[in-house]
């Protein structure tokens, strides 16, 4: 009888412990972005709503804030991988942060060419490195 209720007592905490690891698991946030942790990986992703943001504000014809400063960081973020922070890669980032300085130093009658040039940097540095985003980039263009 003792054997029987010890076997018993075993099913039923096994059986609660099983049910409580697959509540974890069902309660696990999923992992949207492989990389979601690289400083890189977090800056490109504000870096795409900024953009969204200047292609907003072209459209309404509005003025621009200034992200260069914020968007510095592309310099000194680490990535995902560390052998994409190679010289290409930094001559592409100097490049992109000349032409956002540009855009927003320049007249608004240029703003829209202008960004253009920041778009362009961003699909080829995209193009070269990291191919994932440039379905989305392309949201970005503007005519």
């Amino acid at each position: 009888m003792l054997k029987k209720y010890c076997f018993f007592i075993l099913l039923v905490v096994s059986l609660f412990s099983c049910k409580e690891n697959e509540k974890e698991q069902v309660n696990a946030v999923p992992v949207l972005y492989p990389n979601q942790d690289a400083p890189l990986a977090l800056l490109m992703r504000e870096m795409y709503l900024d953009m969204e943001e200047m292609k907003v504000s072209l459209e309404k014809k509005e003025n621009i804030k200034s992200y260069l400063e914020k968007h510095q960081a592309i310099l000194t973020a680490k990535p995902t991988d560390p052998k994409v922070k190679d010289g290409k890669f930094d001559l592409m980032a100097i490049g992109y942060l000349e032409s956002l300085k540009q855009m927003e130093l320049g007249s608004y009658d240029l703003k829209a060419s202008k960004y253009k040039i920041v778009y362009n940097y961003c699909l080829a540095c995209h193009e070269t490195y990291c191919p994932g985003p440039i379905k989305k980039i392309t949201n970005l263009h503007i005519d």
